[in-house]
């Protein structure tokens, strides 16, 4: 499943279908179209519940790829399985100048992006 929805003052976005690559970066790519668009500056995005797993140069190459289209517009909160998590993404985009942090806790995201919890 794969949801794009603007929510109170942020977008919300779910991916849950099996990793692939090109998919993650044509997320991306509908993401930027929709902030070409709209005013969002806080975004929430899930992919707890995406199966597979992510290579370590893919992690970096999301990471590059993050940055090119999202430096600078906002504010992003990436909620992804504990078991999964290892930084090296969020390192890499922290460092290149993106604010995006990544959280294995819905609610920690959502008080880290500043947003009211109503969905």
């Amino acid at each position: 499943m794969k949801l794009i929805e603007g929510r109170n003052g942020y977008l919300y976005v779910e991916y849950s279908e099996p990793y692939q690559f090109n998919k993650i970066v044509e997320l991306m790519y509908e993401v930027i179209t929709i902030c070409e668009t709209e005013s969002y500056q806080k975004f929430l995005v899930n992919i707890s519940n995406m199966t597979g797993k992510v290579r370590q140069i893919d992690r970096f190459e999301l990471a590059m790829k993050g940055v090119s289209l999202f430096q600078y517009k906002g504010k992003y909160a990436i909620v992804y399985c504990k078991e999964e998590i290892n930084s090296f993404a969020e390192t890499v985009g922290v460092n290149r100048g993106l604010n995006a942090r990544i959280f294995d806790d819905m609610n920690e995201a959502i008080s880290w992006l500043g947003i009211e919890n109503n969905q």
